[in-house]
């Protein structure tokens, strides 16, 4: 085994997901009212995510969405990235009251880097670069240099998607055999996973503390 792919939210960052994503929309949604008349911003902003997560045509994440939220809000592409990148570089980062580094987390991929195996994080690429690096930031792993963290920005695909994982492969030039993913849900991180080969670990059930990780990879 070479490539061990990490979940983020929940896995690496210890995270209360539900509240945190309350709150993003709290405070990303009256933003977006602003610049979008007379039309729902929330429903515009879900439709836009489930096309970019569903929509196999071979453009980037970001692209993807970007067309949608577009073509259904009828705002600019210039104010709305302008929008968009506002609320992350100001509003963002408060939602770091929801998020906590794992214990045990940065010790186990410090090891495991030590070990020669390469470490990816493995986030949905639904989220742009800045938010990803924000919350890994939260889960106290900014200065480790990862050979690859998915983003909307760098993937074509998303999360539960096979060909999320297989473009991960493809990235790292690393065979399923010699991969192990480690995430906590199940629908999102295992089964799609398995479905290419891809060995897993289903943390908050097969394994409860992090650190256990360190000698089920090393050992097998």
């Amino acid at each position: 085994m070479k490539l061990v792919l990490f979940d983020l939210d929940k896995t690496l960052l210890d995270i209360n997901f539900d509240e945190f994503l309350k709150s993003y929309f709290t405070l990303l949604i009256p933003k977006l009212a602003k610049i979008i008349k007379d039309k729902d911003p929330l429903k515009i902003l879900k439709i836009s995510v489930d096309y970019m997560i569903n929509e196999k045509n071979g453009e980037l994440n970001v692209d993807k969405f970007y067309k949608k939220f577009i073509e259904l809000s009828q705002v600019e592409q210039k104010i709305l990235k302008e929008t968009f990148l506002d609320f992350y570089l100001k509003e963002f980062p408060k939602l770091k009251i929801f998020g906590k580094p794992r214990d045990g987390g940065r010790e186990v991929v410090l090891k495991l880097m030590e070990k020669n195996f390469k470490v990816i994080i493995a986030t949905n690429s639904i989220f742009p670069e800045i938010a990803i690096m924000e919350r890994i930031k939260w889960a106290n792993l900014i200065d480790i240099n990862f050979p690859l963290i998915t983003t909307m920005e760098n993937m074509h695909y998303a999360k539960p998607n096979i060909e999320y994982y297989i473009e991960i492969l493809e990235k790292l030039n690393a065979d399923s055999k010699d991969a192990i993913m480690i995430g906590d849900d199940f629908e999102m991180d295992i089964i799609p996973a398995q479905k290419i080969g891809i060995k897993t670990i289903h943390f908050g059930v097969e394994v409860k503390d992090i650190r256990e990780i360190l000698n089920l990879i090393t050992n097998n």
